[in-house]
């Protein structure tokens, strides 16, 4: 199974392991460029173990209360979700791929409340100290997905303006929160995802374009720009087949096309449901390129 692929296995274990609530993230990665070291945050303690069993589930999490954890993580991954990037915008020499695909165990903590974002520039300060991670960013020109509109100024059923009268809940890590009728409901201001007979339902609440982007960039195997025009907040709501991804990017294309009853691939799901679609083009993008990495430091 590819690199990409196994990045898009940890955002769904993670997405089924626990609500995921996006805040406005800025998609381009100059504006998440690393501190000077003398200001990066640091985590008071951490434990780092290679993990050699053969199990293809792989968790991460930050957690309330300054807790990292991540289990059965390729380095690779490790390094994708510190800058908060999917592995297709990693540049990586020849020489380090084996070390970037051996697999870890790591826990660590901070004292007091850290925010999210402070933590994975905390696991940028990990990597940095304990495998010696040295790296730049860089523009290249590279195949990308553009997220249009299926139909110029409309959108799907699934996809309409925020407003207030739809119910949301607060998230809370763990708990799945299932609304009256059962279904699931929105995070407020965020999204919940949640297995449902099959399929993957990805719900949110007053969430923007670009929060939307950023799960795409965790389910599919380019760069994902928006291109729709669409500002403002919206309620959403899609079904789609949990390895919705590995279809390529053949908007027609369903997961198991002998079964109509299966659920579509998200870019089926997108287009008949969201009115969107992910058009192939090649853009400028900006890539992270690994100048050094070393095998850990013992603990």
């Amino acid at each position: 199974m590819g690199n990409h692929s196994a990045w898009r296995r940890l955002f769904l274990v993670a997405a089924l392991s626990v609500p995921i609530v996006l805040g406005a993230l800025t998609p381009r990665l100059r504006a998440q460029a690393p501190l000077a070291p003398s200001d990066h945050p640091t985590f008071d303690a951490a434990s780092v173990k290679a993990n050699k069993s053969a199990d293809s589930r792989v968790v991460m999490r930050a957690q309330a209360g300054g807790l990292l954890t991540a289990t059965n993580a390729s380095l690779k991954t490790l390094i994708s979700g510190a800058y908060q990037l999917g592995d297709h915008r990693l540049i990586v020499r020849s020489e380090w791929e084996r070390l970037l695909s051996e697999h870890f165990d790591i826990e660590a903590r901070a004292e007091g409340s850290p925010t999210r974002d402070e933590t994975w520039l905390m696991l940028r300060q990990l990597l940095a100290d304990r495998f010696k991670l040295t790296a730049h960013y860089e523009t290249r020109q590279l195949p990308v997905f553009a997220l249009v509109l299926d139909k110029p100024g409309k959108t799907g059923p699934g996809l309409v303006p925020h407003s207030d009268s739809v119910k949301c809940v607060e998230f809370v890590p763990g708990r799945q929160t299932p609304g009256p009728d059962g279904k699931l409901l929105g995070a407020c201001g965020g999204f919940r995802m949640a297995s449902e007979n099959g399929a993957l339902r990805q719900v949110g609440n007053k969430v923007t374009i670009d929060n939307f982007v950023t799960i795409l960039n965790g389910l599919v195997d380019r760069p994902v720009l928006d291109h729709t025009g669409l500002i403002g907040t919206f309620d959403t709501s899609m079904e789609y087949a949990p390895d919705a991804g590995q279809v390529g990017f053949d908007s027609t294309a369903r997961v198991n096309a002998s079964d109509p009853s299966a659920p579509p691939s998200i870019f089926v799901a997108m287009q008949e449901q969201l009115g969107l679609k992910l058009k192939p083009e090649t853009d400028p993008i900006d890539v992270l390129v690994i100048d050094h990495v070393e095998e850990p430091s013992p603990n």
